[in-house]
C-alpha cells in the first residue's frame, strides 16, 4: 500500500513540476481565453444600431394624414435621416449603400383605407446577411403596428370630434322632445319626426358596435348592459316615430318619457366617449414588465459563470491533451513498461496534479469575478463540487485527445476544436434550444453545458442544480475517467508487446 501510494506521488510530483516548468503555457492557458472573452464584454452592444431609413412619402399621402406621427413611428425602429417624395433617388442611394431601407408609403393609401382595403408599405433593402434580414423584418413589422396605431388614432379623434358635435345635436333634440305634443302643427311634427329618425339611426350605429359600446362604458358600468339600453331606446323611438304618422302621439306619453330619460343616458354616454383619451381606445392593453429576479443581470455578470466553466475547461482539456502525448514521443512509456507501477496509478497521479493545479487557477479567477463585483448567492460547497467534476471530465477529455495524437501539433488542434465546440453549442453564446435536436444532444454531453447551468443556479440564483444536471456532469467525469483508463491500457499492453 505505501508503495503504492509513493508511485502514485511520485506521478503526481511530476506533473506539478512539468507544469511550474513551463509558465509561458500556463499564461497562454489562461489569458489567451480570458482576454478574447473579456474584449467580448468590453465590445458587445446589448442594442444594435438602428438601421439607417429613408421615407419615400407622396404627396397625395401627406396631405391626409398626419406627418409627424408616421415620422415617429418610423424613428421608433429606424434612424430616419431624410423624408422624401423622390423614390428613384431614394433606392440609389440604396444601391450606394449610404442608407440600410427605403420605405415606400403607397400613393394610394388613404383611398385603399377608405375602400375597407389593405395599403401595403414596401421596405426595400439589400442584405446578404440572414440574421440582419430577420433584423429588419421584424422592426418593420413593429413599425408597421405602430403607423396603424397612429392612423387609428387620428381616425378615434376625428369620431370623438362627431360625438361631440352629436352630443350637442341630442341635447336640442332631447329638448324638442320635452315639448313635443299632439298641439303642434304639421310642419314641426315633420322635422321632429325627421329628428326623431336620425337619433334612431345614431343609437342603433352606436349599439352594433360592440366595441365602442364598451368604450363608452366608464365607472365600472357593463358593457352588455349599455348595448341592452341603446337596442331598447332605438325600439321606443321607432315607436315614437310610427306614433307621430298614424297621428297616435297622445297614447305615447309613458313612452316619450322613456325616450326623453334614454336620450340623457345616451348624451352622457357620448360625453363619455369623447372624453376618452384616444390612445386608451386605440391601444385598451398596455404592457408591464415584473422581474421576479428583481432586475435582469448585464451582460458581463450574467456571461462570468460561462467563462469561469470555459476558461477551466480549456486549461484542462489542453494539459491533459498534452500530457500523454509528450511522454510517448519523449519515450517515457518504455520505462513505465520496466517500472513496477500499473496504469491506474499513473492516472490518478496526473489527475492528482492537474485537478490541485486547475483547482488553484479557478480560485484566483473566482476571486477576480469577485472583485469585479460578480455576485454569489448560493452554496460554497456546491460551487467547488461542480468545478471539480467539471476539471475532472476536461482533463478526461485531454486525456482521450492525447491518446489518440500522434504530435504536439495534433494535440493542440485537437483541444482546439474542442474549445470550439464548446464556444458555439454549449449554450455560452446561443441558447441550445435553436438548435437541431442531435446537436442539442452533443451539446448537453460536453461537461461545459450542464457546468454552465450549474454555476449560473448557484452562482446568479442561490439554488442548487437539478439533479439531471448532478449526473450529467457526474457522468461525464466517470465515463472519461474509464476510457481514458482502457486506451492507457491498451498503449501500455501494445508497448510491452
Amino acid at each position: 500500500m505505501t508503495k503504492s501510494l509513493i508511485r502514485l506521488l511520485a506521478f503526481f510530483s511530476k506533473e506539478i513540476n512539468e507544469v511550474r516548468r513551463q509558465p509561458r503555457l500556463v499564461l497562454a492557458l489562461i489569458l489567451g481565453p480570458f482576454l478574447i472573452l473579456v474584449l467580448f464584454g468590453l465590445g458587445y452592444q446589448s442594442v444594435p444600431p438602428r438601421p439607417k431609413a429613408i421615407l419615400v412619402l407622396p404627396e397625395t399621402v401627406a396631405n391626409q394624414v398626419d406627418v409627424n406621427g408616421i415620422k415617429y413611428a418610423v424613428n421608433l425602429s429606424y434612424e430616419l435621416v431624410d423624408v422624401t417624395t423622390d423614390e428613384n433617388a431614394a433606392m440609389q442611394k440604396l444601391q450606394a449603400r449610404q442608407v440600410d431601407v427605403v420605405e415606400v408609403i403607397p400613393a394610394d393609401a388613404q383611398a385603399r383605407i377608405q375602400r375597407g382595403e389593405a395599403a401595403v408599405v414596401e421596405f426595400r433593402y439589400s442584405e446578404i446577411n440572414p440574421i440582419t434580414e430577420t433584423y429588419i423584418e421584424s422592426l418593420s413589422y413593429a413599425q408597421v403596428n405602430e403607423m396603424n396605431k397612429a392612423l387609428l388614432v387620428q381616425e378615434t379623434m376625428q369620431l370623438q370630434q362627431e360625438a361631440r358635435d352629436n352630443q350637442a345635436w341630442v341635447s336640442s333634440v332631447r329638448q324638442e322632445l320635452d315639448s313635443l305634443d299632439t298641439n303642434a302643427n304639421a310642419n314641426d311634427l315633420a322635422q321632429r319626426q325627421e329628428n326623431i329618425r336620425h337619433l334612431r339611426d345614431l343609437v342603433k350605429i352606436v349599439a352594433a358596435n360592440p366595441l365602442l359600446a364598451a368604450q363608452l362604458t366608464a365607472n365600472g358600468e357593463n358593457p352588455d348592459q349599455v348595448k341592452n339600453d341603446l337596442s331598447g331606446l332605438s325600439s321606443q323611438l321607432d315607436q315614437l316615430d310610427q306614433s307621430i304618422t298614424n297621428r297616435t302621439l297622445s297614447q305615447q306619453a309613458g313612452n316619450l318619457q322613456a325616450v326623453r330619460e334614454g336620450a340623457a343616458r345616451f348624451e352622457t354616454l357620448l360625453k363619455k366617449f369623447a372624453d376618452i383619451p384616444p390612445q386608451a381606445i386605440v391601444s385598451p392593453l398596455q404592457p408591464a414588465y415584473k422581474n421576479e429576479q428583481g432586475q435582469a443581470l448585464s451582460l458581463a455578470t450574467f456571461y462570468a459563470p460561462g467563462v469561469l466553466a470555459l476558461i477551466l475547461q480549456h486549461i484542462a482539456v489542453t494539459l491533459g491533451a498534452l500530457s500523454l502525448v509528450r511522454e510517448r514521443l519523449l519515450g517515457a512509456i518504455e520505462l513505465f513498461r520496466v517500472a513496477p507501477v500499473s496504469t491506474r496509478q499513473v492516472l490518478i497521479g496526473k489527475y492528482l496534479a492537474y485537478v490541485l493545479f486547475i483547482t488553484v487557477i479557478g480560485g484566483v479567477l473566482a476571486g477576480a469575478m469577485f472583485a469585479i463585483q460578480v455576485p454569489f448567492y448560493g452554496s460554497v460547497g456546491a460551487f467547488a463540487a461542480i468545478l471539480l467534476l467539471l476539471v475532472i471530465a476536461a482533463l478526461g477529455i485531454g486525456f482521450l485527445i492525447s491518446a489518440v495524437s500522434r504530435s504536439d501539433t495534433q494535440a493542440v488542434q485537437l483541444s482546439m476544436l474542442v474549445l470550439l465546440v464548446s464556444i458555439f453549442f454549449s449554450g455560452f453564446f446561443l441558447p441550445l434550444e435553436n438548435f437541431w435536436l442531435p446537436v442539442r444532444i452533443l451539446g448537453y454531453l460536453m461537461p461545459i453545458t450542464p457546468s454552465i447551468i450549474a454555476l449560473q443556479d448557484v452562482m446568479l440564483r442561490g439554488a442548487l442544480p437539478p439533479l439531471w444536471v448532478w449526473v450529467l456532469l457526474g457522468g461525464g467525469a466517470l465515463v472519461t475517467f474509464i476510457l481514458v483508463n482502457l486506451f492507457s491500457s491498451r498503449q501500455l499492453r501494445f508497448v510491452q508487446g
